[in-house]
Formats: structure tokens, C-alpha cells, sequence
């Protein structure tokens, strides 16, 4: 499964171990436990775009969930885990998530969101910052 990112610091967040899941729409339900994930720095079907996309690692679809995320009223909610709106919770989430808060991943999600949050294991890396192939 392809997972692209515009955001060069969610590359780097991946890469360092900080971003370790994602979130998404899933509306026919793609995302399975055990599913390859090939991460990509900008859409590879979107050779023109600003960025010259490439696949910079590889890993394993690790545990899907779905996610409510409510931003006006500050709280969200993943699986049957919950309800969760503490500050410690909220920034938690955002960190893992590639942002450096709930404050900055609000900007990114400013209306309720439902969907699925997608965690990873295995990250590799097959890329340096120019696109380059790692051996």
C-alpha cells in the first residue's frame, strides 16, 4: 500500500521514530494488519508536482483502528479505547502523528474527522533526501 506525505517533516519524523502511525480516510477499508507499506515523500503519480516524488522506506501495516477526532471541542476517540481530551493525551497524539502539538495538528484537521489510524513496524529506509537509492 502506497502512503504519500507532502510534508518533509513527516518524513523525517518517520525516519527519527517520532511519527509512528498515520491518519486517513479508509472508506473501503484497504488498510489490513500485515499489509507492506511503501512510504512516499510526494504523490508518485504526480510526476510534476513541486517536489520530485520518491519512496523513501518500507514497513509493516502493525494495528488499524478507527478515530474520531472532534478539534473544536478538543478530544478524540480510537477504537473501543475511549474517550480521550487531556492536554497529555491530546499532545501525545499530534506528537506521534508527525505535529509538535494539538495545537499545530489542529490547523491540519479543522473539522471532525472519522477514519483510521494506521500504525507501522519495520520502518526501512530506501532513500537519502535527494531520492537517491540507500544500498
Amino acid at each position: 500500500m502506497l502512503l504519500t506525505f507532502s510534508k518533509t517533516e513527516f518524513r523525517d519524523r518517520i525516519r527519527s521514530g517520532i511519527k509512528v502511525h498515520t491518519i486517513r480516510v479508509d472508506k473501503h477499508n484497504r488498510w489490513k494488519v500485515g499489509n507492506k507499506i511503501h512510504f512516499w515523500l510526494g504523490n508518485p503519480r504526480n510526476t510534476r508536482g513541486k517536489i520530485k516524488p520518491y519512496q523513501f522506506g518500507f514497513g509493516i501495516c502493525e494495528l488499524v483502528l478507527p478515530i474520531h477526532i472532534y478539534p473544536n471541542e478538543n478530544r478524540f476517540i480510537i477504537g473501543d479505547q475511549g474517550e480521550f481530551k487531556t492536554i497529555g493525551s491530546l499532545n501525545e497524539l499530534a506528537e506521534n502523528d508527525g505535529f509538535d502539538s494539538w495545537e499545530d495538528m489542529k490547523k491540519w484537521f479543522t473539522e471532525d474527522f472519522h477514519g483510521k489510524i494506521i500504525y507501522w513496524k519495520n520502518f526501512e529506509l530506501t532513500a537519502n533526501d535527494d531520492g537517491s537509492t540507500v544500498f
